[in-house]
């Protein structure tokens, strides 16, 4: 595919992570959405590369529900934040960046776990969960991440490391393992949202930055 970041691009990864999280989503036009039942219990906003229209437009939403945000996808942020700021946002984060990869460049081979873990798979048609737990505690979660298969690309969601786990290689098996799963599926390409802790992780398997990510909020009254 050799995708470059797009709005449909920006839709797919929505779709895969709203079906990951079990978030109801929509799509309108350029303005797709996630209901984030489990966190703020109202929608959030995803848009690329807003415009300054839709950026007003979002922020009398926002200002009228406090618990919304906007998550905006664009190449060059700063420019992007100035309007945003200018309509009456303001910046949550802007730390993250969108990450691709090709998948057909990754180990087909379902990992094994490290010494002393075990691995869980939980999966469905097109969702696929793995977590890891010591093997003599194992009501513990060590490292666990999500997969999606969305239209030949697989989303990947929430990779997490538990603190006390770090350093140990298991996020890069986490990482294995999910892909081994979306493996199972047609997908070309992988895409997921890194934080700065995990952008270095991602880059050393092999991913690529494709945009940067900045979450907005309307302004909260004093």
């Amino acid at each position: 595919m050799g995708s470059t970041a797009s709005d449909e691009l920006i839709g797919t990864w929505v779709s895969g992570w709203a079906g990951a999280r079990g978030y109801e989503s929509r799509h309108e036009g350029r303005v797709h959405a996630a209901l984030r039942h489990d966190t703020s219990g109202d929608w959030e906003y995803v848009i690329y590369e807003p415009s300054n229209e839709e950026l007003v437009a979002v922020a009398e939403t926002l200002h009228k529900h406090p618990k919304r945000r906007l998550t905006a996808f664009a190449d060059e942020t700063s420019t992007l934040i100035d309007a945003a700021r200018a309509a009456g946002l303001n910046v949550l984060n802007s730390d993250e960046v969108l990450m691709v990869t090709a998948m057909g460049g990754h180990d087909v081979e379902e990992p094994r776990p490290a010494d002393g873990f075990a691995f869980q798979i939980e999966r469905d048609q097109t969702h696929a969960y793995v977590s890891i737990h010591p093997v003599e505690d194992p009501e513990v979660v060590a490292a666990s991440g999500h997969v999606s298969a969305v239209n030949g690309y697989a989303i990947f969601d929430r990779i997490i490391t538990a603190p006390e786990f770090r350093r140990r290689g298991l996020g890069s098996l986490t990482m294995r393992a999910l892909v081994s799963l979306a493996l199972e599926h047609d997908v070309e390409e992988g895409l997921l949202i890194a934080s700065i802790d995990g952008q270095q992780l991602y880059k050393s398997l092999g991913w690529t930055n494709l945009g940067n990510v900045v979450l907005f909020e309307g302004k909260q009254e004093a």
